[in-house]
Order: structure tokens, then C-alpha cells, then sequence
């Protein structure tokens, strides 16, 4: 009895630091290692942060305060990712708010329902709201790469403005949260009309959601885009295959999956991104490890 104690004050020792270093967390300079490829992502400067005049001076911050000490020793001032912002304290984006409009400029559209703009000076990865398109991305999905297309050619031709609404500007991966409009058009509702929406994440309540609730029913009813009658078909074959493979390989769910007050988006995201985050399992693995090694050495003390 008193052996397994022992075991177990081990784990609680080394359990704290195997779940801090979760990569979604931001350390003292307001950014984090991007475990995937170690690019360090500068989401919100802090005071700390905005001492640095070059990437150079930032280099050895975060050397000094990060704790990823795999990514620490790979970095160079080219892995370090601004994320829009200027060093020096010289940003000079104003701060957004919500229920405003914003003039944008696209810098680089991602799929389906996610894209960069220049707002104010600043670059913005920028997640549409309400609506959730096909992966076409990490994962591809039935009509991910339509829905990326159409998003894609619409932002490249016409004037986009955006539109923040709700309780919060950004979700839990730093990205802002808004309504797109193009050329006086919602972006949204256009996607939904063309039968290119598969869900919605619905955490609260937003401004043109029966818009676009409308505007997916009159796709279902008219068997448009991925509610065809062949492409439902085709759609629940692809969707049934990845979750038998799932059931053979399933990635352990994070804590803030359980939580939608901050509206992140959908599950399914949410997952992915935390698989390619890197190696899910390591830090519990790591952490077991340690508390064994721990025990033994105790062990061998006591003899």
C-alpha cells in the first residue's frame, strides 16, 4: 500500500507539467511553439514581447521564457511567425470590436471557412462565423475542395468587409470571429445556398444565423451541392468509412472540447487540429515514464 502512495505522488509531481505543455497555451511573450513544425506563432504581444525590435532580440525572449526546450533548440528568427503584428511596439492596428464593420483586404484564403485579411494594419486568420464547410485541408472531405474554390474565388474578386458579432472576437486558437460580407453579399449564406455548409456551431446567438439556417434548408430541399441525392449518398459513405477507422485509432479528447461558452468550432475540428498539434499520446507516455523512474530511484534508496 504505502509502495502504490509513493507511485502515485509521483504521477501528481509529474502530471502538472505533462498538461501545461499543451501547444494551444501562450507563454509570458503571448505566443507558442507550433509542435507540428516548431515555427513559434506570436498571437498577442505582450509588454515583454513588444521589447523586441527585431526578430533577432525576439529569438533570445523566447528562449529566455518559453518552456519548449524540443522547439527552443531549433529555432531561428525565420521559424518565428509575427502573425501581423510589428516588433518595437509599432502596431499599428487598432483594436477591434464587436458589433462593428471593418473594411479587409485578403492576404491568403485557406478553405472553406477560413481566411487571412488586413484589417487596420493587421492580419487577422479569420474563422467565419456560425457556419462549418467540408475539410479540405488536414482531411479531405466530400465537396471540402468545392467549398474551398467557391470561398477562394469570391474573396479574390470582390470587396470584402467583415463584421464581428456575438460575445467575443476570437475563438480558443486566436482566430477572429466574423460575418463576411463580398461585394454587399454574406459569404455565409451564399456557401449555405449552395448546399457547401454540412453544420453549424451554434454557441450563442449571432445576428444573421436564420439567414442562413433559411438559406440551408432551400439547399436540402433542392438537392443542391453536397445535398444532392448522389453526393448525400457518397457523403454518409465517406463520413461512415472515418469513423470505422476512427474506432480503431481514436485521439484522446481535450479538455476544452467540453467546453462551447468561447465557441470554438466544431468537434471534428477540433480534434483534428489537436492530432496535428503532434503526438497526443507523448506527454502522458512521458509523464508514466518519469513517475516510474522516480519510484525506482526511491526504491533503491530505501534499500
Amino acid at each position: 500500500m504505502k509502495q502504490i502512495a509513493i507511485l502515485l505522488l509521483c504521477l501528481m509531481i509529474v502530471w502538472p507539467d505533462s498538461v501545461s505543455a499543451h501547444p494551444g497555451s501562450l507563454d509570458e511573450l503571448g505566443g507558442h511553439f507550433r509542435n507540428s513544425d516548431c515555427t513559434y506563432v506570436l498571437h498577442e504581444p505582450t509588454a515583454l514581447a513588444k521589447q523586441a525590435k527585431t526578430k533577432v532580440e525576439l529569438v533570445k525572449l523566447i528562449q529566455t521564457y518559453n518552456s519548449n526546450e524540443r522547439c527552443k533548440r531549433k529555432l531561428t528568427p525565420e521559424r518565428i511567425d509575427l502573425d501581423g503584428h510589428a516588433l518595437g511596439g509599432k502596431d499599428n492596428a487598432v483594436s477591434l470590436r464587436l458589433g462593428r464593420t471593418y473594411k479587409a483586404t485578403l492576404t491568403q484564403c485557406i478553405d472553406g471557412d477560413t481566411a487571412k485579411f488586413r484589417v487596420n494594419g493587421r492580419v487577422y486568420t479569420t474563422r467565419f462565423l456560425f457556419i462549418d464547410t467540408p475539410e479540405s485541408t488536414i482531411e479531405i472531405e466530400p465537396y471540402g475542395k468545392e467549398a474551398s474554390r467557391f470561398t477562394c474565388s469570391r474573396l479574390q474578386k470582390g470587396k470584402v468587409v467583415l463584421e464581428t458579432d456575438g460575445n467575443t472576437l476570437f475563438d480558443r486558437y486566436h482566430r477572429l470571429l466574423a460575418w463576411v460580407w463580398v461585394d454587399g453579399r454574406l459569404l455565409q449564406e451564399d456557401l449555405a445556398k449552395a448546399g457547401l455548409v454540412e453544420d453549424f456551431y451554434d454557441y450563442g446567438r449571432y445576428k444573421y444565423e436564420s439567414r442562413v439556417r433559411k438559406a440551408l434548408e432551400e439547399a436540402k430541399r433542392n438537392g443542391i451541392g453536397m445535398y444532392g441525392e448522389r453526393s448525400v449518398a457518397k457523403h454518409e459513405q465517406a463520413r461512415s468509412k472515418t469513423k470505422r477507422e476512427g474506432a480503431t485509432n481514436t485521439a484522446p479528447q481535450t479538455e476544452s472540447e467540453t467546453e462551447p461558452t468561447d465557441r470554438a468550432p466544431s468537434r471534428k475540428q477540433e480534434t483534428a487540429a489537436f492530432e496535428r498539434s503532434g503526438l497526443p499520446l507523448l506527454y502522458p507516455l512521458l509523464g508514466a515514464a518519469a513517475a516510474v523512474a522516480v519510484y525506482w530511484l526511491v526504491r533503491q534508496l530505501r534499500r
